[in-house]
């Protein structure tokens, strides 16, 4: 690839991993195409060389900020030996997680906007909460009914995602702490987790998030 080509694809993919970012963050609408250029130091006329239009954008936004996110659940909770639930339903319902909008769940942070949006937004979603799904039945199953685990995987993943939705809305405030530590609780019992040791590298990444 030559140095222009290079550069290009680097630009291009800089404005798709900012736009994953502030949507995440602000919602779909909640930031202009001259705001985003602004920010990446860029000229609004220039995002023409990269998109047809703002909808291209959005669409491959998404998909990078699901596929992370989707990435992101595997990783946590086959980071090990055995399936790890409880520290992946640690992670998913810690203050740090409900604070981090832009670094965070996809689903989560952009739930209200999508069923405003088009179908093949739509499509996208409903794509990514499948495969999340089968991830988390995977790590439910154990032995067990595949059907029995999925039924227990959608009622998992329906509580931390209105979990954090909740926490989110109410802000920082005993409310949110409380639907975070109570829906932890919860999620634990119903999917029988058996929270791992966790090592000295894992204690330390999780004490840093929090600060």
């Amino acid at each position: 690839m030559g140095h222009s080509k290079a550069s290009k694809a680097n630009t291009h993919a800089r404005l798709v991993a900012a736009a994953a970012a502030r949507f995440k963050e602000r919602g779909v609408d909640g930031i202009s195409l001259s705001d985003l250029m602004k920010e990446l130091k860029l000229t609004h006329g220039g995002f023409y060389k990269h998109f047809a239009s703002r909808d291209e954008l959005v669409t491959e936004a998404l998909d990078l900020a699901l596929n992370e996110s989707g990435q992101a659940m595997r990783e946590r909770l086959f980071d090990g030996d055995t399936p790890d639930i409880a520290g992946f339903v640690d992670f998913y319902l810690d203050e740090a997680h409900r604070d981090g909008r832009s670094a965070g769940c996809a689903v989560a942070a952009l739930a209200g906007d999508v069923p405003r949006k088009s179908a093949d937004v739509q499509t996208q979603f409903r794509k990514q909460i499948e495969s999340n799904l089968e991830t988390l039945s995977e790590a439910l199953q154990r032995g067990g009914s595949a059907e029995a685990a999925r039924s227990t995987a959608l009622l998992v993943l329906s509580a931390l995602y209105g979990a954090l939705i909740m926490a989110r809305a109410v802000g920082d405030s005993p409310l949110s702490r409380e639907v975070l530590r109570t829906v932890r609780k919860q999620v634990l019992d119903l999917a029988g987790g058996v929270k791992k040791p966790r090592t000295r590298a894992k204690v330390k990444k999780a004490e840093t998030a929090r600060r």
